[in-house]
């Protein structure tokens, strides 16, 4: 009897959970890290050029949840995007919750984040008149001097370094440097760019006497009310002679998915065009 009670005994105590120690613990997103790279926080470098991709990104988080650090260990070979990813994240200071130690002390930790970046739709496009006057100063080489974007609906200045790297980008064709084709002295490149509604006349104005023109390309459509364009038409007078087959398909004025907000009444028709020219300045005396 006494050796059965000694033996239930033992069976009681061995069925006695024994508390397992306490693992580590990697940090926590606490809310949907999707949610923080929608079409808000789109860069808008990246839209302009519309640039999209995956980054994948290394975060150091303290013992407080708060990412201290970001690298990139996989580009989206977008440099707004890259870098868009690292602010946000460290900008967000409650986004984690930290890391523990087996103790269940909060420590620092790490994280890898893949995110993917989407292009967002664009907002329909306004039935207005639009005129923009872009100039540009090159070197004899190419290299950009100066640079002015003129929105001459206002009349006022707008950012356009990226723009403008695209023209340079014309010209080098045509010049680079090379000592048989490149001018002596600097090439002035004005461009033209307008969106004409109706029988409007175009904001920009004509093109500056004195200017060799080069390009003068565009597209006639119309605006059904629902704001879907139709029969659209290229309608090109004179392309950089440059320009390569592959270009010259992506610069197709008709390929466009554009749409414009929504109107009452009759289609409406409208004119794309853009013109570019150049002239020399700065010849030696006598040349």
């Amino acid at each position: 009897m006494r050796i059965y009670g000694v033996v239930t005994g033992l069976a009681l105590f061995a069925s006695v959970p024994v508390e397992a120690a306490p693992e580590p613990v990697a940090p926590k997103p606490q809310i949907e890290l999707a949610t923080l790279f929608g079409s808000d926080a789109y860069p808008p470098l990246a839209i302009t050029l519309g640039e999209d991709g995956l980054v994948v990104a290394a975060l150091t988080i303290d013992s407080l949840g708060a990412v201290t650090a970001c690298r990139i260990v996989t580009s989206s070979d977008s440099t707004s995007l890259d870098a868009a990813t690292c602010r946000i994240m460290t900008e967000h200071k409650t986004a984690f919750s930290p890391a523990y130690d087996a103790e269940g002390k909060a420590v620092a930790g790490s994280y890898t984040l893949k995110t993917r970046w989407i292009l967002p739709e664009p907002p329909p496009s306004p039935l207005n008149s639009v005129g923009q006057q872009l100039t540009l100063l090159l070197s004899n080489k190419a290299v950009i001097k100066r640079c002015e974007l003129r929105d001459m609906l206002g009349n006022v200045a707008v950012e356009a370094m990226t723009m403008c790297a695209g023209f340079r980008e014309s010209m080098a064709a045509m010049f680079g440097g090379n000592p048989e084709t490149s001018p002596p002295g600097d090439i002035e490149v004005l461009a033209l760019i307008d969106r004409t509604i109706g029988q409007a006349a175009p904001l920009s104005g004509l093109m500056p006497a004195g200017i060799t023109l080069i390009q003068d390309v565009g597209s006639e459509f119309v605006v059904q009310p629902d704001g879907t364009r139709t029969g659209c038409t290229p309608v090109s007078t004179m392309v950089v002679e440059t320009m390569d087959e592959e270009d010259a398909k992506s610069a197709d004025p008709c390929a466009s998915a554009e749409r414009f907000v929504a109107h009452q009444g009759a289609p409406i028709k409208v004119q794309d065009r853009m013109q570019m020219g150049y002239r020399l300045i700065g010849r030696p005396v006598g040349k």
